[in-house]
């Protein structure tokens, strides 16, 4: 008789490994979509009497996302006219610069971040107008005001994963312009049995609550959105924008990490850094706000089911949106 060439424990084996998979997709195309609004804003000058950290240990996770601002995506395509441009699953654009002048290319699924995304469903993680903010009033009040500053207000749609496979959201681009904003870090979104925010939020400032002229070490710069790969250099070699230092071709987005060290570079404009690091477990479509002496979040998830995709999917093809409900 002829030997099976698979024995029991292999055909075990390959049988287990087929089973994660197929748990793996199945857990991806379960997740909930939600659209996400996420306003900072910065309070206050801040106190000397305040107990602040003089050295916070500030850090971008090792696995990120970014989301994709499709104007950026547009504007850096039109700097590198002659280019091919497409978008990996982490949201960084990779710009290919070739010697043959190649033509623009804009990747499709790559703005997925991870997720399975049918065609009756809208990019996840993609940056909707300015005119889907429900916020937007309100922080054009508090703006007016002068008492605060509007250091980041973004509207987007995403899934929300389980806590194991959720990836924090890099919100500023310091990777790519090699300088400080005032406001740097990452946020989280994960789904149990409710939703959950983790902040990894850092504001920079000019430190009038500190006496004397002490200054702490500059904070970390953030691992880049924008990759330049340079097909005319050696194979592989790949570089953020602005001069950043080079990461080691081919490196992941959890291997890509700014460390704000330059041999020859800005000089870190503030004076200090004060960490928001917290944690909220949050109700779908309540407005939760999480505080802090020199700023406040403000986040609302609405949860969206297969219609609410449908119409966002038409609407980011044709480029009109629906009015917010009131």
């Amino acid at each position: 008789m002829k030997p099976n060439p698979l024995s029991r424990p292999t055909l075990f084996i390959v049988a287990c490994l087929l089973a994660l998979g197929t748990s793996a997709a199945s857990a991806q195309s379960q997740d909930r979509w939600f659209r996400v609004e996420l306003l900072v804003f910065g309070q206050g000058k801040g106190s000397s009497e305040e107990a602040w950290q003089a050295i916070p240990e500030l850090a971008y996770p090792p696995a990120n996302r970014f989301l994709v601002e499709p104007q950026r995506v547009a504007a850096n395509q039109a700097e590198y006219a002659s280019a091919a441009s497409e978008l990996d699953d982490y949201g960084r654009q990779l710009i290919r610069l070739t010697s043959g002048g190649s033509s623009n290319q804009t990747g499709g699924n790559g703005e997925s971040g991870g997720a399975t995304v049918s065609p009756a469903t809208p990019t996840p993680f993609r940056v909707l107008p300015a005119s889907q903010r429900e916020f937007r009033g309100k922080a054009a009040y508090m703006q007016r005001t002068g008492r605060y500053t509007t250091l980041f207000h973004q509207v987007w749609l995403q899934p929300v994963a389980a806590r194991d496979r959720a990836l924090p959201i890099v919100i500023d681009r310091s990777g790519d312009t090699g300088e400080w904003p005032a406001l740097q870090g990452s946020i989280t979104l994960h789904l149990s049995r409710y939703l959950h925010l983790e902040t990894n939020l850092w504001l920079n400032t000019p430190g009038n609550y500190l006496s004397g002229e002490w200054r702490m070490p500059a904070p970390p710069l953030g691992p880049p959105s924008l990759i330049i790969e340079n097909s005319t250099a050696q194979p592989g070699a790949v570089t953020p924008r602005a001069s950043l230092p080079e990461p080691d071709a081919g490196t992941a987005p959890d291997e890509a990490q700014g460390t704000g060290e330059f041999e020859q570079g800005p000089v870190y404009p503030y004076r200090h850094a004060v960490l928001l690091q917290q944690k909220r477990r949050m109700r779908s479509n309540e407005v939760h706000y999480l505080d802090h002496p020199l700023m406040g979040v403000v986040i609302k998830l609405r949860p969206l089911v297969a219609e609410d995709l449908a119409l966002l999917k038409q609407a980011e093809e044709s480029g009109n949106y629906p009015p917010l409900d009131s």
